[in-house]
């Protein structure tokens, strides 16, 4: 399948990539150049962190449910 043939779930996955990849690369550049301030980054770690446990969970549950102890 070329570039222009790609399904539409392939085409979203790159764009929520990219939205990633920018939602993290944004910060950092602020934090590194020292423009940015805590009340700046703050919603930033709440949603990072947010999500990171909703992965985490699902994660857990699915390997539960893999190896049967759930």
């Amino acid at each position: 399948m070329t570039e222009k043939q790609q399904t539409p779930s392939a085409a979203k996955r790159w764009t929520m990539r990219g939205l990633a990849v920018s939602a993290l690369a944004v910060p950092m550049v602020a934090v590194l150049g020292g423009t940015a301030s805590a009340a700046e980054l703050t919603p930033i770690a709440e949603y990072l962190d947010e999500t990171i446990a909703a992965t985490s969970a699902s994660l857990v549950e699915a390997l539960g449910v893999l190896l049967g102890v759930s």
